[in-house]
């Protein structure tokens, strides 16, 4: 029927619908309203707006790819998000983003995401952009040629369908390709929508028509009516779901039609609906452009609060989150709840609660500071002592009893309530006057215990109070925890630091533990089923204590992990988790990590506390109170805290956490500068800083992430990184290195991660190996040249050196030789004819005498000259020679033994003339005072040569150097001054010494020592005596 039917034809048609709709729930109700019992829970919402250069504020669509990842588009662009991260990527020319379609797992495709669109601005070449490997790839469609791809969408089979706007459908199956044409519909510009239903099979929605496709053939399927707004909505659990601008409808089993499946109010009709969904518990999401987002469950549609009522993108995940894109309100996140705060918004009458804990039934009661006692059930809050008209009075601290029962203590006594009638609440007269309790504990045999101020404990049993103080073991002051182990003794905490165990005298004795006096008060105490206990301490965290009588103790810390060291709870959830009532807030960590923290296998714990990844505001625990946590039947966990009671389902915290987070590569900069992301990056040698960004795929609990990088080849350790999870490195030296990483997901174990990234730093061009080649060889002949012109110089400037020394022998020789020729012979003529006129007698004969002495005198002195002067004499051999001719002269003549003592032969050793003519004119004056003033008879004269130094020794055996007193004595040399001033000015102008001092066995020994201008040749040579 199509236009505006009649009355009667309109009354007509909902009989038949009615008909239609009776005949189908009994074959598929089923499909169309999921049972009730799979309601799922509430939800919390979480949003995201711009980050990273991307903003997500103003959303067109949604899609998880087969990796895990978000994919968005926006009206601006489009972005891949991983729980924490917006990357921008950029849109092709030609490129439809609004028709995209993510890759199923399983898929031909080697790619994630798909965009319709043509290479060109021109329609010339069909196809879509396929996102492989970081970039996009065009896929070009033949078959598609001057057509305008605008839907992209894929079949549970893994086609790759195509819709244009002309109604021209595509399907690929690898190289299958079959095309399909829509009748043409005039004035629509819309693109087709495409759906599946549970079945596999493909349908269309185009202008105001639906299509089914069966093999190679597009069938038409019957509409009650033609609308131009028709919404179609894939369905896993049967008929494809479809709204109009009245109903939602579904189709039937065999595909020919459509059922009602009930009216809808006027904001969800297809006019307002921009895009909805059916979840994987088989409910449907309804999403409007100006109303928000509904939920329809049972038949009744259920309105979810969102960032922005206008929805424009919906889509499911693994982990049962459902993501809603939203115009002006960012990326939304909407979780299964697994907390609840019961505060006065849910019925309380006051905020805080001091304790709580669950009866046999799984009912909650709360002890309310100034509610009195309420009771959670089912969800909602039951104030029952103020509906059941109690005495008003504040809760401190409730307790279930064996019975069914619950205790109750407030500022008025004890009072107790049965499991037939929980309404009706029995004060126990016995227990009147114990006020304001505030930590109680029922044993597994119904011991009912109370810490009493002051600072003392009580047990109720049997109609009996007994009262447990100092005189009975206990001394300690407030009793702040209770705990009963697998041997059935009661355990106190006091809030004194001190730990107490009961005995079989009805007693306490004190346990003491490593670091009790620093702990402050014991607020909780935990057994682990292999006896360890875990205490809960005000200052020090958890103290771990084990071993015989608890001797053994370790501390979790802040340093270890725990993010508070105030601890009042622990409970230990179904799922091997551990948590930690905090003043900061509550803590969860894995059983496995803490066993491993515990028996010293691990120094670090990674707690995750619960925060707005959960949708829980801020919250403080409480200690005074006790119990300030319950663990109920059912596995949920409750916490007393100053904003309310907390409910915690660890069975939805588990969700998203047992698997391993996939760690890709997202974004690689140079100076930041982009990079195209590839397995294998060269980096150039000028780069100054790398900067690597991952990508933790982690959409349940991003914050829960930890990554852990090391560049092979240049770090040595691992890396933690931050909420960026961003790797920044300096200047890499040329080489090859890889980026390895480890990934843990809510502080379980680190997981070993595929090699994620290569970079290869090449070497400046000066350091390539032919460069480095020519430049060595270049630096060897600069260095041979050098060394070259060196040694010609310095062989040029040695040659010239040598030829002036060669000159300068020669002038002496020429020197010696005019003074020996000239002079030595005009001398001795002299001294001849002087001698020869001395044999006269005459009166001047005396005066003869005086002239041929003078002349021998100026003779030997100039022979002297001569020798010194000569550069034949330069040499050792010469001068012992010299030496020894002029002393045995010398002290022949004055009657005195000469004995010389020197190397055999004498070393080739050169000594230079003005060298020993100095050593020789010392040696002269020394053995002139001998024979002046020592006395002597015999005078020793001895040479020796040694590496760098010639020393000549000149002793006697005379009287020796006078003491040094008023008797008479000889004059010495040394008073005198006989010489020694000259001795020691010849050996100064040397750069030698002189020292006189007295002999062994008498006499005096002068020693003269001079430098030696050569090294001594190695041997040795005997010294022989004259």
């Amino acid at each position: 029927m199509i236009g505006h039917p009649s009355p009667a034809a309109r009354r007509f048609a909902a009989l038949l619908r009615a008909f239609a709709a009776l005949a189908l729930a009994a074959s598929a109700r089923a499909a169309d309203a999921p049972p009730a019992a799979h309601v799922p829970p509430a939800y919390t919402l979480r949003h995201w707006q711009e980050r990273e250069g991307f903003n997500p504020a103003d959303l067109v669509g949604v899609r998880q790819d087969a990796p895990g990842f978000l994919w968005v588009v926006s009206k601006t662009g489009l972005g891949r998000f991983d729980g924490t991260t917006f990357e921008p990527v950029a849109v092709p020319v030609g490129a439809f983003p609004r028709g995209f379609a993510t890759v199923p797992a399983g898929a031909d495709d080697a790619g994630t995401l798909v965009l319709p669109g043509n290479r060109t601005e021109s329609s010339a070449d069909a196809g879509c952009f396929v996102w492989r490997g970081g970039a996009f790839a065009f896929d070009a469609e033949p078959a598609l040629a001057g057509k305008a791809p605008r839907a992209a969408f894929y079949a549970p089979d893994g086609a790759r369908w195509i819709g244009c706007e002309d109604g021209t459908l595509l399907r690929r199956l690898g190289a299958s390709v079959t095309r399909y044409e829509l009748p043409a519909a005039a004035g629509n510009n819309r693109p087709p929508v495409f759906a599946s239903d549970g079945g596999g099979r493909v349908w269309i929605a185009w202008a105001s028509t639906v299509h089914r496709i069966e093999g190679e053939h597009c069938l038409e399927v019957k509409l009650t009516a033609r609308e131009t707004d028709l919404r179609l909505v894939s369905s896993r659990t049967g008929g494809v779901w479809l709204i109009n601008r009245t109903s939602l409808w579904r189709a039937l089993p065999d595909g020919g039609s459509f059922a009602e499946v009930r009216p809808l109010p006027a904001e969800l009709v297809a006019h307002f609906v921009q895009v909805a969904i059916e979840d994987q518990n088989g409910f449907l999401w309804l999403g409007t452009r100006s109303q928000g987002l509904f939920r329809w469950i049972g038949g009744e549609t259920l309105r979810v609060p969102t960032s922005s009522d206008d929805i424009a993108g919906l889509c499911d995940d693994a982990d049962g989150s459902l993501w809603v894109a939203t115009d002006g309100g960012g990326l939304n996140r909407l979780r299964p709840q697994a907390h609840q705060l019961f505060d006065r918004d849910r019925g309380l009458f006051d905020n805080y609660s001091y304790t709580v804990c669950t009866d046999a039934t799984g009912v909650a009661w709360l002890a309310n500071r100034d509610g009195g006692v309420a009771r959670v059930q089912d969800g909602a809050v039951d104030p029952i002592a103020r509906r059941a008209n109690w005495r008003q009075f504040s809760a401190r601290s409730v307790h279930p009893a064996p019975d069914g029962g619950v205790w109750i203590t407030s500022g008025l006594g004890v009072f107790r309530t049965t499991a037939a009638q929980p309404d009706n609440v029995e004060r126990i007269d016995a227990l009147n006057n114990l006020r304001n309790i505030r930590a109680t504990f029922v044993a597994r045999n119904g011991d009912y215990w109370l810490a009493v101020d002051p600072d003392r404990v009580a047990r109720w049993r049997d109609g009996a109070l007994t009262y447990f103080d100092a005189a009975r073991g206990f001394d300690g002051r407030e009793v702040r925890a209770f705990a009963e182990d697998a041997r059935g003794r009661i355990w106190l905490g006091a809030a004194n630091g001190q730990l107490f165990r009961s005995t079989d005298q009805d007693a306490f004795t004190r346990v003491a533990f490593p670091g009790a006096a620093d702990c402050g008060a014991l607020q909780a105490i935990h057994f682990e089923p292999d006896g360890r206990m875990l205490v809960g301490t005000t200052r020090r965290g958890v103290a771990i204590l084990a071993g015989r009588d608890y001797a053994d103790a370790r501390y979790l810390e802040r340093d270890q992990g725990l993010g508070n060291t105030n601890v009042s709870a622990i409970l230990v959830d179904d799922h091997d988790r551990y948590w930690f009532a905090t003043r900061a807030g509550i803590y969860w960590a894995p059983g496995a990590q803490l066993r491993a923290f515990a028996d010293g296998r691990a120094n670090f714990v990674h707690t995750i506390p619960l925060g707005a990844d959960d949708g829980v505001p801020p919250l403080s625990c409480l200690g005074l109170y006790q119990p300030a946590a319950w663990k109920a039947d059912d596995g949920t966990l409750w916490f007393a805290t100053r904003r309310g009671v907390l409910r915690t389902d660890p069975a939805i915290v588990a969700r998203g956490r047992d698997s391993v987070p996939n760690v890709s590569v997202a974004r690689v900069t140079f100076d930041d500068r982009d990079q195209p992301v590839a397995p294998e990056i060269e980096l150039p040698a000028a780069t100054r800083k790398t900067a690597v960004r991952l990508s933790a795929l982690n959409l349940a609990t991003p914050e829960s992430t930890q990554l852990r990088v090391r560049l092979e080849g240049f770090d040595a350790d691992w890396t933690v990184l931050g909420a960026d999870r961003t790797a920044t490195f300096p200047r890499l030296p040329p080489g090859r290195y890889v980026l390895a990483a480890t990934v843990s997901n809510g502080g379980g174990p680190w997981h070993v991660q595929p090699p994620l990234l290569t970079l290869v730093v090449h070497p400046p061009w000066w350091r390539e190996p032919w460069i480095e080649f020519a430049t060595s060889l270049a630096l060897l002949g600069s260095i041979w040249a050098a060394t070259r012109a060196w040694s010609h110089r310095r062989l040029k400037l040695r040659l010239r050196a040598a030829e002036h020394a060669r000159a300068i022998e020669r002038e002496r020789t020429r020197i010696a030789r005019d003074i020996h020729d000239d002079i030595g012979a005009t001398l001795t003529r002299i001294s001849l004819l002087t001698q020869a006129a001395q044999r006269d007698t005459g009166p001047h004969a005396a005066t003869f005498d005086k002239i041929y002495e003078s002349t021998r005198s100026v003779t030997r002195a100039l022979n002297e000259i001569v020798w010194a002067v000569n550069p034949r004499h330069d040499n050792l051999e010469s001068f012992i020679y010299y030496l020894s001719h002029f002393a045995q002269e010398l002290l022949g003549a004055a009657g005195l033994r000469c004995r010389l003592e020197s190397p055999n032969p004498p070393p080739p050793l050169a000594l230079e003339s003005r060298l020993r003519h100095a050593l020789f004119l010392g040696c002269r004056e020394a053995l002139h005072n001998v024979v002046k003033h020592a006395a002597a008879t015999e005078v020793t004269i001895a040479i020796a040569a040694a590496p760098g130094q010639l020393t000549v020794t000149i002793a006697d055996n005379g009287r020796g150097l006078a003491p040094r007193t008023d008797a008479p004595a000889i004059v010495s040399p040394l008073a005198s001054g006989n010489g020694l001033g000259n001795m020691q000015q010849h050996m100064t102008d040397v750069g030698g010494r002189c020292t006189i001092e007295p002999g062994a066995n008498g006499g005096t020994v002068v020693t003269f020592h001079v430098p030696l201008p050569t090294p001594l040749h190695a041997d040795e040579n005997p010294t022989r005596a004259h």
